[in-house]
């Protein structure tokens, strides 16, 4: 049963260890696109020639650029904090599981390993042989010979 208890460990370990890639991965991206939605806040208005006026449809298209990458960053923002929840609650159970070990698992899985090999006698047919009544009459009838 340890070696249940590690595989489980070693498969939670590396589910936490790809989830807080991803959530790396995301927060790249995120700050790639808050700088880029930064840049366009702190760009000022296009003017063409000598003129002293802004032309509107640069304006206009400057302002849907920033709108399309407000709403980009809002949806990675969104996925991000998803993400990093998820990375975190895993992180928190395989802390637990790991805190687990010295305390309650050799018992748990001492009680499951009985119940397991006794339930394995009686499918296979040899529980009749293998209980304590029948291990006292052949013993008491191999001393009295």
């Amino acid at each position: 049963m340890i070696f249940l208890y590690t595989a489980l460990l070693l498969l939670i370990g590396v589910a936490h260890f790809l989830l807080k890639r991803r959530v790396a991965r995301l927060e790249t991206k995120y700050t790639g696109v808050v700088k880029e939605a930064d840049d366009l806040l702190r760009q000022s208005g296009y003017r063409e020639g000598n003129s002293n006026r802004h032309d509107p449809y640069q304006n206009a298209k400057r302002l849907l650029k920033l709108a399309l990458v407000a709403q980009k960053r809002d949806k990675l923002e969104a996925s991000y904090s998803a993400w990093h929840r998820r990375a975190e609650r895993l992180g928190k159970l395989r802390y637990r599981l790991r805190a687990w070990k010295g305390r309650k698992l050799p018992y748990t899985f001492g009680v499951l390993d009985v119940a397991g090999a006794m339930a394995l006698m009686d499918y296979l047919g040899a529980g009749q042989y293998l209980s304590a009544r029948y291990l006292v009459d052949t013993v008491t009838t191999l001393l009295t010979r």
